[in-house]
């Protein structure tokens, strides 16, 4: 949602003047160090399912939406059967899904494509425990301000994953480069500021009217480096300072010609205000603007961001980063997670079960809408709420659409009751 980048863009500015902290030096200090928890497998059960006429004839789209799944098999066309899966086993048996699936039941049209972006014959649905990981206070500020001579120190205390009173620090140089590490243990953001605000201002990934993502380029390589070789950057800045995740990334190419073209600030009063321009835009400041996903067993591993901005999109991605021809210009990492204690042995519900709670709750209504819901995608859903430092860790469908003339909404249902999951 449009709060959460504001939240990220308003940022850039109250790093100038952290008045809530506690300046208690100049001075290099050491900070603790981080510890990880260790992974363990177990297997899965997996049932199919069927699903019952709506108002309209369900139509299916057989095949499998999880790769290397090719075989399994599809229910004849017409007959509203939805195979979701073959049994697994302990083995590795075949766990199947249609690519597509519509029906129109009262108000709502499904026209969904359906995701499983892992093959489940090679890993076991399961449900676990996660931990958030830890950075590296000591290592990250060795490697990323240990260059520079003079800077201040603001010091304070705020409360952590696991409600305990925890130690946070943030840096600033003369030249407004930051670095803030905790309250939580992943919590995390560096930035050098002679960019980004002017990349913050000319990128606009959320859906409102300023909307703009789609007029810069994620394959083209832009001239100072691959995005590849960009990606790799942050990667290793990332294991440097404790981070380590199976990783699926999405890489902008924002080139300054089209910054320069997109680029808005406002005043207070919300009004154009031309004083906060960029003076010149150069080559120099072509950048990758990258979104980094975690992902667990090859599915996402979702969580609501900040535990407020619940949208499975890009520009909620726990991990964001930006690279110049200089370097990392922007780090932010907002909460990553060990997964561990895995149980196997789970079993989800029917996808009629799953297709029945999302119509159930968009024809309850008022008003006349109507919807649509285009994509069904599998995660793994880490529940901030089910915890404190210590999450449980579920198969969840995430159901995307919009109202028919209106806004995109999701919804969460538990993948194994079928129940709607309200954060």
């Amino acid at each position: 949602m449009k709060r959460a980048y504001e939240k990220r863009v308003r940022k850039v500015d109250k790093m100038k003047q952290p008045h809530e902290m506690k300046k208690v030096s100049q001075m290099k200090r050491k900070l603790p160090c981080c510890a990880t928890l260790a992974f363990a497998v177990f297997s899965l059960a997996l049932s199919g399912c069927g699903v019952e006429a709506g108002n309209q004839e369900p139509h299916l789209d057989a095949g499998t939406a999880g790769a290397g799944s090719a075989g399994a098999g599809a229910a004849p066309s017409g007959t509203g059967s939805v195979p979701s899966g073959s049994v697994s086993s302990e083995n590795g048996g075949e766990i199947a899904f249609p690519e597509n699936y519509s029906e129109t039941i009262g108000n709502v049209t499904f026209n969904m494509d359906i995701v499983v972006n892992t093959d489940l014959t090679a890993g076991f649905v399961v449900t676990a425990q996660a931990q958030m990981q830890k950075v590296d206070q000591e290592k990250a500020f060795s490697l990323l301000f240990g260059g520079i001579e003079k800077y201040d120190t603001y010091d304070y205390e705020e409360e952590d994953e696991y409600g305990r009173n925890a130690h946070s620090v943030t840096y600033v140089s003369p030249e407004e480069t930051t670095l803030a590490c905790g309250p939580e243990s992943s919590k995390f953001d560096y930035m050098e500021r002679n960019l980004m605000p002017y990349v913050l201002n000319a990128f606009v990934p959320f859906q409102d009217e300023r909307f703009n993502a789609d007029v810069y380029s994620s394959s083209v390589q832009l001239p100072f480096m691959t995005r590849e070789g960009a990606f790799e950057t942050v990667q290793k800045v990332l294991g440097e300072i404790g981070i380590e995740i199976d990783p699926v990334y999405v890489g902008y190419a924002l080139d300054h010609e089209t910054m320069q073209s997109q680029e808005y600030h406002e005043n207070m009063d919300g009004n154009i205000d031309r004083s906060q321009y960029k003076a010149q835009w150069t080559e120099a400041d072509d950048c990758y603007y990258f979104y980094i996903n975690q992902t667990y067993k090859g599915l996402p591993l979702y969580h609501v961001y900040n535990q407020v901005f619940q949208d499975a999109a890009d520009y909620n991605a726990p991990i964001q980063a930006v690279v110049s021809g200089e370097g990392l210009e922007w780090l932010n990492i907002e909460k990553v997670f060990t997964v561990s204690e895995e149980k196997g042995g789970v079993s989800l519900a029917d996808l009629k079960a799953v297709i029945q709670t999302a119509a159930e709750k968009y024809n309850q209504i008022l008003g006349g809408a109507t919807y649509e819901i285009t994509k069904a995608q599998l995660y793994y859903y880490v529940d901030l709420s089910s915890g404190k430092g210590v999450y449980d860790v579920k198969p969840v469908w995430i159901l995307t659409g919009s109202e028919k003339g209106g806004k995109d909404f999701q919804i969460i249902i538990d993948a194994q009751t079928a129940e709607e999951i309200v954060p």
